[in-house]
C-alpha cells in the first residue's frame, strides 16, 4: 500500500506545505519548521521532531472566557515512526504531541512579548495502560507541562491526571487538519473551505487517514491489530 511508504509520507508533508501556500495560510500561519523538516534532505527519515507550527488567527465564534481577541494556536510534535509499516502494527515507536493555545486581548499582539492568558491540552500514548486509574493507550489530556511551567502555587487553577480522554494519534499532517477544522474560522478566513475543497489537499488527508486512523477504528471491530484491542483503546468498553 503506497500510504505506508516513507517517502511517500514525506512526499505529502511536502505537498500539504504546497497547498497551505497556495491557499495563503502562510499568512496567518508559521510554517518555517516543517519547510525544514522536509527541505534539507531527500532521504528517508523516521524522527519527527516539529516545534513551532503557529497559527495566528482572531478568536471570532469561540466565545472564550476571558475575553480575548486573538488567539496563538502552538504545535509541537515529537514522534518515531517504525521502519516497517503497516495497517496491523502501531506505526508510532514513540508518540508526544503538545496543543499551546494563547489568548491575547490585544489583536494587534504579536504574540512574542505580549501578556496572554493561555490553556494546553497534549496527547501521549502509554503502554504501561494498567494503573490505578484507567489509562487509554492514545489519549488527550487538558494541560501537560506547559501549563505546569507556568501556572503559580496561588493559581485557582488545579491540574490532575485524570480524566484521560480516549483520541487517536495524529501525525503532523492529521494534527495540521486538526487546528484547521476546529480553530480556522470559514466565514472570516474564506479560505479554509477552498483548501478544504482542493482535491490534492483531500488526497493528502485519506492517505494519513488509512496510515493512522483506520487500524485504530478497525480495532473495534477486532480486526486482529497486534496491539490496537477494545481494552486497551477505549478501557471504559470493559
Amino acid at each position: 500500500m503506497p500510504e505506508y511508504k516513507h517517502n511517500k509520507i514525506i512526499t505529502d508533508i511536502k505537498e500539504l506545505v504546497r497547498l497551505l501556500k497556495k491557499h495563503q495560510f502562510n499568512e496567518f500561519m508559521e510554517l518555517y519548521s516543517l519547510d525544514n523538516l522536509v527541505g534539507k534532505t531527500t532521504e528517508v527519515f523516521y524522527n519527527y521532531n516539529i516545534d513551532d507550527i503557529v497559527l495566528r488567527i482572531t478568536s471570532s465564534g469561540q466565545k472564550p472566557a476571558p475575553k480575548v481577541s486573538k488567539f496563538a494556536i502552538v504545535i509541537k510534535m515529537d514522534y518515531t515512526l517504525q521502519e516497517n509499516l503497516n495497517a496491523k502494527i502501531d506505526i508510532f515507536d514513540n508518540y508526544q504531541f503538545e496543543l499551546f493555545i494563547k489568548g491575547f486581548k490585544d489583536v494587534n499582539a504579536t504574540g512574542y512579548e505580549d501578556e496572554y492568558n493561555f490553556f494546553c491540552w497534549h496527547l501521549d500514548k502509554e503502554v504501561n495502560t494498567n494503573g490505578k486509574f484507567i489509562h487509554p493507550y492514545y489519549h488527550f489530556h487538558a494541560g501537560g507541562v506547559y501549563m505546569k511551567d507556568y501556572i503559580d502555587e496561588d493559581s485557582k487553577i488545579v491540574l490532575i491526571g485524570s480524566p484521560r480522554i480516549p483520541h487517536p494519534p495524529m501525525d503532523i499532517i492529521l494534527a495540521i487538519h486538526f487546528i484547521i477544522l476546529n480553530f480556522v474560522n470559514s466565514k472570516e478566513y474564506p479560505a479554509k473551505e477552498y483548501l478544504l475543497s482542493d482535491e490534492s489537499y483531500i488526497d493528502v488527508i485519506e492517505r494519513a487517514q488509512k496510515r493512522v486512523l483506520d487500524p485504530y477504528f478497525n480495532a473495534i471491530n477486532g480486526d486482529g491489530h497486534t496491539v490496537f484491542t477494545k481494552e486497551n483503546l477505549f478501557p471504559l468498553y470493559v
